[in-house]
């Protein structure tokens, strides 16, 4: 190749790793500089991450406390569903206690009546009428227990402990109701012990319904329960007073006897205990409860009812009283009156508490409902908000890189290409801005990176700018250059032909040689410049003569061994090019060669198009990384710059053989050295059916030496052995000189240079 370039102690073709634009095939975005981070580390989140975890922090707090108060409305709604349930409870233990009244009401009578009115110890024939009466009482009772049983044994672990055993208690309680009647009616036991009996059966299922309102927060309906569970015990208590009195009564029911120890202190005690409980209602009971009760109580009947239940008691304790006297029998009657008005207040009142329930579990329900819906409304809208939030950031964002990457891989080096190739003129300063258009910080990096865009192409303009200058100065001197090397190999012509003395005349040829490969470096600057040289040829030349031009053009041309296949011939306008781009290669071969090692040069037509050359040599081997740089560099010629001018023997024939579509490879050879492989296509090349066209300036032996002999003023006869191998390397040194037959001139700007 060239002075100043050749390939390296270590490849071919120069340095493929030498720095310069091009140098090396691409090997994708460049590798960010190593750091110590920790991966999960905030800062190297993505933004959509650290938004999502900005809205989530907020979000997820909003939630917990929203689940939180759904909980508790849930637990709310549940509990007044027990509370609900244990109303319905309630309601029928009402049902069972007045129907357990009026079943000792009867049992009592049946025991007063005794064995002489078909009451108790009579036969079962006589008292057939008064035991209907009782199995009655007795199937209503069954009724009501039965679906209290099943209530309270629904009453689970769900409820409270104290719930719990209330409802196991009443449950045993109810059990216990048949050997009550048996004992009532099958033995003398006294009445007020069965009075007493059913009272202690009633008290328990009064403490069941006490626990209606256990786990509800609401004090209206604690309040409604605790009145309720007065009202009950008021009924209770005169239903007790009325099975007294009517214990107290003759046989025939219509006076009264004395009363049997204890009956008048169980009377006064239930008497103190009525008046209790009403002074409770009063302080406990609203207005309109108070109202209901009045309505109920304060009419003349049961004025006189009271009024009735009052005297009997004054008339018990005096000792006055009398089988004839009447007034026990109107006090019996008279309590029968009130229980079955208090039972009318009982019922409203209970009905009160089971809607209050209903209503207190239905606005629980829809609290939760309400807040369960407000919690996914408010996550809906927090998600909602997050992808819009996040899309408005993040579309910006991916806008950004992908327009920066097409901007650094794309749009950017497409410019730099068309500057590099067109010393920047006619192509656009402008650039597309990237397709981000807010306002906001992303947008001012995107109109930033534009700026940058902008001043890359600025300065690509000015480096094509100050490249053109740069060519045009190469362009200049290789012209004058060219000039003046054609003027110098002329006069060496000139020299030549009248120079009779072999030993002058040899090195006339060397400087002829030397004049050629100076013609060479000035074209050189002509490719580097990228432009075309000005000697052309019109008529395809013999594939063998352009191989001897080219190896006419090296230092070391008598170790080049041509094999051609003949009948190849170059197409005229490729002719240079083709001989100026194997004789860089011949070069290269016997530069990094030993001396005494051949250079082969072989060619022949393929079979799938073109024509396959192969320049072997025996030298310096490369490995096959360097070997592909090389040959991505022959497939991709770099931008001109001091790295190419050092090597400019890779670039000059890249860019020769990129010309005319020829393809040049490097590859090991399978003797040791490389091997250059130069594919020229069907467009180069043509089949050879004329006769060369060439005109050989001097391709014979120097025969200066003989004629001079002849005539005897040449060298001396001794002379001859010393000469003759100097004749016969310039002579073959002389026989690839050659020129067109009509060359086209050097341009005018060159002459005119020179």
């Amino acid at each position: 190749m060239a002075h100043g370039q050749g390939r390296p102690p270590e490849g071919a073709l120069g340095n493929p790793g030498a720095a310069g634009n091009g140098s090396a095939p691409p090997a994708g975005p460049p590798a960010a500089p190593a750091r110590n981070v920790l991966r999960y580390a905030l800062k190297n989140w993505r933004v959509r991450s650290r938004l999502l975890l900005l809205v989530v922090l907020p979000t997820s707090a909003a939630v917990i406390l929203g689940c939180v108060s759904v909980a508790s409305s849930v637990r709310s709604a549940v509990a007044y569903q027990r509370v609900e349930q244990f109303s319905t409870l309630g309601g029928e233990i009402t049902g069972l206690i007045h129907a357990l009244q009026a079943e000792r009401e009867d049992t009592i009578r049946y025991i007063t009546m005794g064995p002489g009115a078909d009451g108790r110890g009579s036969p079962r024939t006589a008292a057939a009428l008064e035991l209907a009466v009782l199995a009655q009482d007795y199937r209503a009772t069954d009724q009501n227990a039965s679906q209290v049983r099943s209530l309270a044994g629904a009453i689970g672990s769900s409820y409270p402990a104290l719930a719990q055993q209330e409802a196991q208690a009443a449950i045993i309680a109810i059990d216990g109701l048949g050997a009550l009647r048996s004992a009532a009616t099958s033995t003398q036991i006294p009445s007020l012990v069965v009075i007493q009996k059913y009272a202690r059966t009633i008290d328990q299922l009064l403490a069941l319904e006490d626990e209606i309102a256990t786990g509800s927060n609401d004090a209206a309906l604690a309040d409604t329960v605790r009145v309720v569970d007065h009202i009950s015990s008021m009924k209770e208590e005169v239903s007790q007073e009325q099975a007294i009195l009517t214990s107290a009564l003759t046989p025939d029911l219509v006076g009264a006897t004395k009363f049997q120890p204890g009956q008048l202190t169980a009377l006064n005690s239930a008497q103190a205990e009525q008046q209790a409980d009403v002074a409770q209602f009063s302080l406990t009971a609203t207005g309109g409860q108070r109202q209901l009760y009045n309505s109920a109580l304060s009419s003349a009947t049961a004025d006189r009812a009271q009024a009735q239940v009052q005297q009997a008691i004054a008339l018990a304790v005096g000792g006055s009283s009398s089988a004839e006297n009447p007034v026990f029998t109107n006090a019996a009657n008279g309590s029968a009156y009130l229980v079955a008005s208090l039972r009318t207040v009982e019922q409203g009142f209970m009905s009160s508490i089971i809607g209050q329930s209903g209503s207190l579990r239905d606005e629980a329900i829809r609290s939760a409902v309400i807040e369960g819906i407000g919690v996914l409304v408010v996550l809906a809208l927090a998600l909602v908000f997050t992808v819009a939030v996040g899309r408005s950031m993040t579309s910006p964002l991916r806008r950004l890189r992908t327009g920066a990457l097409e901007v650094a891989g794309v749009r950017l080096p497409e410019t730099v290409r068309l500057m590099s190739g067109g010393d920047g003129v006619g192509v656009p300063l402008e650039v597309e801005p990237i397709d981000v258009d807010s306002a906001d910080e992303i947008g001012e990096v995107a109109r930033a990176f534009d700026q940058v865009h902008r001043e890359a192409v600025r300065l690509a303009a000015n480096e094509a700018a100050l490249r053109g200058n740069v060519n045009a100065m190469f362009v200049n001197l290789s012209r004058r250059s060219q000039s003046l090397v054609e003027r110098q190999i002329r006069l060496i012509d000139d020299l030549e032909q009248g120079e009779q003395d072999s030993e002058r005349l040899a090195n006339l040829f060397q400087m002829d040689h030397l004049a050629t490969r100076m013609r060479r470096n000035s074209e050189n600057l002509l490719v580097l410049a990228g432009h075309e040289l000005s000697r052309r040829w019109t008529e395809p030349v013999a594939l063998m003569d352009v191989l001897r031009a080219a190896v006419s053009e090296i230092e070391q041309y008598e170790r080049v061994t041509l094999k051609v296949q003949p009948g190849i011939a170059v197409r005229g306008q490729a002719v240079n090019d083709v001989v100026h781009l194997l004789s860089e290669l011949a070069e290269n071969a016997t530069t990094f060669s030993p001396a005494d090692t051949p250079v082969t040069i072989s060619g022949h037509l393929l079979n799938s198009g073109g024509a396959l050359l192969d320049i072997t040599d025996q030298g310096v081997e490369m490995d096959a990384e360097e070997m592909a740089h090389a040959n991505w560099r022959l497939d991709n010629p770099p931008v001109v710059d001091v790295a190419v001018s050092r090597r400019m023997g890779l670039f000059v024939v890249a860019r020769l053989a990129a010309r005319h579509g020829i393809r040049v490879r490097l590859r090991p050879a399978s003797t040791g050295g490389l091997t250059a492989l130069v594919w020229l296509p069907n467009e180069a090349i043509t089949r050879e059916t004329l006769d060369s066209t060439l005109s050989f300036r001097r391709f014979q032996p120097p025969t200066a030496g003989a004629t001079a002999r002849k005539t005897g003023t040449g060298p001396a006869a001794g002379e001859e052995g010393e000469h003759a191998a100097t004749a016969r390397a310039v002579s073959a040194a002389r026989v690839a000189r050659f020129g067109p037959s009509r060359p086209e001139t050097v341009d005018a700007a060159g002459a005119a240079g020179a």
